[in-house]
């Protein structure tokens, strides 16, 4: 009985060390350097240009999607950003600033 219990200790060994080894060399072979980040709102210019002073905010909500910063200090400032990365690269950042008056579009600022 003791020999059967240690003959099934060792299965087990092998068997984890073969599963580890088999992961470890997964993540050895993972480039990392073609990773693509991409964070916050798309804001390609097709759908910037369409933007027009006098829109309502449901019209530029409809058109660019609701901001993902939150307005903290005023709601009449909608700020759209985005952030993209490939691998080690230097990251490319895009922001947009949206100025309301009341329920209209009054000024649009692109960084």
């Amino acid at each position: 009985m003791p020999n059967q219990v240690v003959n099934t200790m060792s299965k087990y060994k092998v068997l984890l060390i073969s599963i580890v080894a088999v992961l470890l060399t997964h993540c050895a072979s993972y480039d990392f350097r073609q990773t693509i980040v991409q964070q916050g709102n798309l804001l390609p210019e097709s759908k910037i240009q369409r933007l027009k002073i006098g829109m309502s905010k449901q019209e530029v909500a409809k058109l660019m999607g609701t901001s993902l910063v939150s307005p903290m200090f005023s709601r009449d400032r909608w700020d759209y950003a985005y952030t993209w990365r490939k691998g080690f690269s230097d990251m490319k950042q895009k922001h947009l600033e949206l100025y309301f008056s009341g329920n209209e579009l009054r000024k649009i600022k692109s960084k």
